[in-house]
């Protein structure tokens, strides 16, 4: 439930069928250039419910109809669940869905360091999450504005909100959160990007000489 409303949080539309308050019936959709996205989706519902997917020139779109049971994913609000905030667990399976839907895990090629990135509209959340890892001693610099509203990468679309990023670069804290969302994380790129970067980031503290070379 918590992973689940992290990953609505970021890359979901969630409404009742027909956008009718006496539907029976929750529907999620998600539309992705990327295939593993929405096998990530289908692996996600396909249990609970029919799913219906609609490939087009430039998207897949995949949509899925549910119970009442998942109601709690109805509520798109820009702040973290108080309950996801009352456990560690919770919070670690929220911020992996949410990671899964709007983060990235690389290697930077001409650093060859390891860094965790998210970037979203919902800077709320993010400042959230960002005081929840101070106090899990996972270090990082505080949410900063990446574009303001109405600005443009090169000949892309405005943006119509400002947009915000929250980074964890320092290798001690990447290894504690990777430990804390590992069990949770279900994307297959993140998960196979979060293992290069924890490899990365605990050789490059001296884990793998027994040893300790600094942050």
């Amino acid at each position: 439930m918590a992973y689940l409303s992290g990953f609505r949080a970021g890359d979901l539309c969630v409404y009742k069928a027909n956008h009718s308050d006496t539907s029976q019936t929750i529907t999620v959709a998600c539309a992705s250039t990327v295939w593993e996205q929405i096998e990530l989706v289908r692996s996600l519902f396909e249990k609970y419910g029919a799913l219906n997917l609609s490939k087009g020139e430039k998207q897949t779109v995949i949509t899925c109809y549910l119970d009442l049971s998942f109601s709690f994913l109805l509520e798109k609000d820009d702040q973290v669940p108080s309950w996801v905030l009352s456990d560690q667990r919770y919070f670690a399976a929220y911020l992996a869905g949410y990671i899964d839907a709007e983060g990235y895990i690389q290697v930077k090629r001409h650093t060859n360091a390891a860094e965790m990135v998210i970037r979203s509209y919902d800077v709320n959340i993010l400042r959230t999450c960002w005081a929840t890892l101070q106090g899990l001693d996972v270090i990082c610099p505080p949410v900063y504005l990446v574009k303001q509203k109405g600005s443009r990468d090169a000949d892309g679309p405005l943006y119509h909100k400002d947009y915000w990023g929250l980074g964890i670069y320092r290798r001690d804290s990447l290894c504690r959160l990777f430990s804390l969302i590992a069990p949770y994380l279900k994307h297959p790129k993140r998960r196979r990007d979060m293992l290069k970067a924890w490899e990365n980031a605990k050789a490059r503290l001296g884990h793998s000489k027994g040893g300790y070379n600094g942050k």
